[in-house]
């Protein structure tokens, strides 16, 4: 067990509303105040997506899976409209390879990681997409047709042609539909890979993973959190690759991994 005081006392000093309203659902299973909830309400667009930062006009695969994400930590029902509307939106991008891809019209302006006609790119947006589709249930065969898409480009060591982070979304996905050739190939691949990520990308890696049906015990995640562990600030937090003003988001995802994991004191 750890004593995580310190880390919670920081994002009650620090965290926005939204991540004290994550931090006390993660803790006590607090429901999320109104408020908070009817930010991401306004700011949902007509199609059921979200913009992103790089494209204000635009539904984004990449940003829409970011808000699910949220608001999944502040414990918004996964059969409320707002996230029906979102997963809805996200089936109905998706290509009949069972691929996803952001629009050709925003190649120009979209980031590295979710860049139409790049493989890196759609192969992460395909796997983040593929993950909230079998999260929520809404679309099963959306998930399963998408997991099959992204192991035609599994190699034999587990890895794909693609970012860190694709690796533990589709490796969370291939789990969830009982891949386990592709899964058991996947997370030797990620453990591996352990002693060089971050904070961030650790606790984003044993949500996936856990949240996916990978027991904690297992080899890949119990590294993790080990090194996730190693890593927190001695005045609390989880330090954040995107620097101070994000460290209180990564602090309250560690805080839910470790949860998820059984290692709260």
């Amino acid at each position: 067990m750890i004593d995580l005081q310190p880390a919670i006392d920081y994002v009650q000093r620090q965290g926005s509303p939204q991540e004290r309203a994550q931090l006390r659902h993660i803790l006590h299973g607090e429901p999320p105040p109104r408020d908070v909830v009817e930010q991401f309400e306004r700011s949902q667009r007509g199609d059921g997506g979200w913009a992103p930062f790089w494209a204000p006009d635009y539904g984004s695969l990449d940003a829409t899976c970011y808000q699910l994400a949220q608001l999944k930590q502040l414990g918004v029902d996964m059969r409320s409209s707002m996230v029906i509307d979102a997963v809805r939106f996200l089936a109905e991008r998706q290509a009949y390879d069972g691929s996803w891809a952001e629009e050709p019209s925003v190649a120009d302006a979209a980031p590295l990681w979710a860049r139409p006609g790049d493989l890196a790119a759609n192969l992460y947006v395909t796997a983040n997409c593929a993950y909230w589709t079998a999260m929520t249930g809404l679309v099963p065969s959306a998930a399963h047709d998408a997991a099959t898409w992204l192991s035609f480009h599994l190699d034999e060591n587990g890895g794909l042609p693609s970012f860190p982070h694709t690796h533990w979304l589709a490796a969370a996905v291939w789990s969830h539909e009982n891949m386990d050739d592709e899964t058991s190939k996947g997370l030797a691949y990620l453990r591996a890979g352990v002693p060089e990520l971050s904070a961030g990308n650790l606790a984003w890696m044993v949500l996936a993973l856990r949240q996916g049906g990978i027991p904690s015990a297992d080899e890949t995640v119990a590294s993790a959190v080990e090194r996730l562990v190693e890593l927190r600030d001695p005045a609390g937090p989880w330090p954040s690759d995107e620097g101070a003003d994000n460290a209180a988001h990564v602090t309250v995802e560690a805080i839910m991994a470790l949860k998820l994991c059984g290692r709260l004191s």
